[in-house]
């Protein structure tokens, strides 16, 4: 979960996720935050898993630490290791806006 106070982007940007237990596929980064991201799949991803998001240059390892099925597809929220956190000085997703500045 993300620290208090630390920023929260929404953002919609098809990234690179790889899980232990399969290849790489395309998916939909929603929301990204320090120590996390929320990511829209096709494909179920087991609660559990380690993970990678690939984007442009950048990536963040970590592990899968929720997952919904919704009407679409996979609501699934990773948790990054603490030696990949995000800043937005590491990598800017493209369309990303503070959640914050739309309160």
């Amino acid at each position: 979960m993300a620290l208090m106070g630390a920023p929260r982007y929404l953002c919609s940007q098809l990234v690179r996720l790889a899980v232990s237990a399969g290849n790489a596929e395309w998916v939909n980064l929603e929301e990204i935050w320090d120590d996390g991201a929320m990511l829209d799949c096709e494909n179920e991803v087991e609660l559990g898993l380690s993970a990678i998001i690939s984007a442009d240059d950048a990536e963040f390892s970590g592990g899968i630490t929720a997952v919904e099925q919704y009407e679409f597809g996979w609501r699934v929220e990773m948790t990054f290791s603490p030696a990949t956190r995000w800043t937005i000085e590491k990598w800017r997703p493209e369309h990303a806006v503070d959640a914050d500045r739309l309160k």
